[in-house]
């Protein structure tokens, strides 16, 4: 029995490391993630990474695997994801731009950073950094609600968890 315990432990140790990649959020490369936020009217939140960035990969177990974010980004939103090291050929407004000249344009100045678009495809706001599950959670309710446009501060938001609805 006690031979078997390291092996169970391995096993389970892979599975929910297996869980943590597979999450259930639907990832948009952008092109497709914009043409799916004009569509939807849904907001989008685009996810700035690289793979070697440690931040990145904590925000991928610890706030994307969370159930609730899980949940609640898959329902309101657009997930877009650009790997800053890539070339992919991104397309807005008009405008080609490799994945690096994107982020320049919108301000991506480390990583990770998560850019708000609204639903009409407008970006909104950039937050640069690691954010903490139940952080972020506040904050996809805050910008699905459109607290920014009533001139409610997050600060604000955090401590009433209301916009003036």
């Amino acid at each position: 029995m006690k031979k078997r315990i390291p092996y169970v432990l391995a096993i389970i140790t892979v599975l929910l490391g297996t869980y943590t990649i597979y999450s259930q959020i639907k990832w948009y490369d952008f092109n497709s993630g914009f043409a799916a936020v004009k569509n939807s009217k849904k907001p989008a939140v685009i996810d700035f990474y690289a793979d070697w960035c440690i931040w990145c990969k904590t925000m991928d177990k610890e706030t994307f695997a969370n159930p609730a974010v899980e949940k609640k980004l898959s329902r309101d939103y657009i997930a877009i994801r650009i790997n800053v090291e890539k070339n992919d050929s991104i397309t807005f407004e008009n405008k080609t731009y490799s994945a690096q000249e994107f982020a320049a344009y919108c301000g991506v100045e480390g990583l990770p950073t998560l850019v708000f678009m609204d639903k009409e495809g407008k970006l909104v706001t950039r937050i640069p950094g690691y954010i903490k599950a139940d952080v972020f959670l506040s904050l996809l309710d805050y910008m699905k609600d459109e607290c920014y446009k009533k001139k409610v501060s997050f600060h604000e938001y955090m401590q009433q968890k209301d916009c003036g609805k």
